[in-house]
């Protein structure tokens, strides 16, 4: 994992950090930045992307190759029934997914850039399922090749490979280009090429339609020429929200709906740094939040026993409770990078690589406690009720504990609660109380 994670590091300074090293901006006197200040820096964060995206595809490919390899070794070794050799390679497999999922959190962590860390932006693009196409059975060549594409025609612009990401799910390729984002449908083969070129060819200003070789053009590359000009329409048409923030769901094809709270969310994160560098004395410290949020962060020789001791002390503590390790918000498609999280680079790279070990519980009686004594009633709902709800939500799928949903009511409307308000209280490290009264001023 130490050459892992060095190449790692890189990939985060060159997202993270090559824009600003390379042309940094004085933020604190914005009035003295210029237009072509700003035009430069953009084009310096594109370049990191771009050369951090290329780094994240010249690790996926092979461990993507090496984890289909190891199925296949595995399934050998299940039918030979060694039980060591499968032990070994379980291992290895979860090792490549781990190391799969770090190379995707980074990409998403460009996408979340790109969306201005807006959730309502991102969630558009993704449509519910968590499974990723398999890039080794995609047209990853022809996408590679637009991608190129887009990159020659402009350095300001930036395309960034959406099959990276763990939630984009609308077209190949997300284009920011001219300040506009706008998504990219790709085909393979040599065709397609030529099919840019034409297009770019068409887009200028001298363009004349009398001189137009048709050797090499006949019906079905005019065809294909109309097919990826409509694509990149849809793309356009589909961002509208991006700019408006209203529109259509491009998957439910249902009106969307935002509702904010009027106050801002207050986090614990001052909370949680304080516990990670009082962990380093003892390799172990505990601490909670509000009598709902419990955590336990462990190092070194704690480490081997962290999941057992800490889900013991939970257990005992609180009757119903869900816990989770902190590292898993990694494997989380919609759920904004732990780069982004004010923790410093050192502690964030000990937990990615499990040098610290934090993990979080939730006491859900005293949350609905909280629910209940903010005026906004929060109850159990029956086995039965529950698993109506569950035959009859396709897309949408409440949070379920010991096979029953909890309903909340606000503003005299009943609603199941999904399993977000997990994410928020436990990855997104939201207060409880702060979480609770954006019920009271949603708008």
């Amino acid at each position: 994992m130490e050459k892992f994670e060095k190449i790692v590091k890189e990939i985060f300074d060159l997202i993270a950090e090559y824009g600003i090293k390379n042309k940094p901006l004085d933020f604190r006197n914005p009035e003295k930045i210029t237009e072509k200040d700003r035009t430069e820096f953009i084009t310096q964060v594109h370049k990191g992307f771009r050369l951090g995206q290329d780094l994240i595809i010249q690790e996926i490919v092979p461990l993507l190759k090496e984890l289909k390899l190891l199925k296949e070794n595995e399934k050998q070794a299940k039918r030979d029934k060694d039980k060591d050799l499968i032990q070994q390679i379980k291992s290895d497999i979860n090792l490549a997914e781990y190391k799969i999922k770090i190379l995707r959190h980074f990409a998403d962590f460009i996408a979340w850039q790109v969306f201005q860390k807006d959730y309502y932006k991102a969630r558009r693009f993704f449509s519910g399922d968590k499974n990723r196409p398999d890039l080794l059975n995609t047209n990853l060549d022809s996408v590679l090749t637009a991608v190129q594409h887009f990159h020659k025609q402009d350095e300001i612009n930036f395309a960034l490979i959406t099959d990276l990401t763990s939630f984009i799910d609308i077209g190949d390729i997300l284009l920011i280009k001219g300040g506009e984002i706008g998504i990219v449908e790709c085909k393979e083969g040599e065709v397609q090429e030529k099919v840019f070129e034409f297009i770019d060819s068409a887009s200028k200003e001298d363009f004349d339609v009398t001189k137009i070789d048709y050797s090499d053009k006949n019906k079905k590359f005019f065809d294909q020429v109309e097919r990826t000009l409509k694509q990149m329409e849809k793309g356009v048409k589909a961002t509208d929200f991006l700019k408006k923030e209203e529109g259509t769901d491009p998957f439910s094809d249902t009106k969307i709906t935002i509702l904010e709270s009027t106050n801002p969310q207050e986090y614990y994160f001052e909370y949680l740094i304080d516990l990670i560098e009082e962990s380093k004395k003892n390799n172990s410290t505990y601490g909670e939040i509000e009598e709902i949020i419990y955590i336990g962060i462990y190092r070194e020789n704690k480490r081997p026993i962290s999941p057992h001791l800490f889900k013991g002390i939970v257990e005992h503590i609180y009757e119903k409770n869900i816990i989770v390790d902190y590292v898993n918000l990694i494997g989380i498609p919609l759920k904004e990078p732990i780069f982004f999280k004010p923790f410093g680079v050192e502690n964030i790279f000990d937990i990615l690589f499990g040098r610290v070990k934090i993990y979080l519980a939730i006491n859900l009686e005293k949350l609905i406690e909280l629910f209940n004594s903010k005026g906004i009633p929060v109850k159990w709902l029956s086995r039965k009720e529950t698993h109506k709800i569950l035959d009859y939500e396709k897309r949408f799928r409440p949070f379920v504990f010991e096979n029953r949903a909890l309903e909340i009511t606000v503003d005299g409307q009943s609603m199941t609660l999904g399993d977000s308000f997990l994410i928020y209280l436990l990855l997104d490290n939201i207060k409880p109380t702060s979480y609770v009264e954006r019920y009271l001023n949603l708008k």
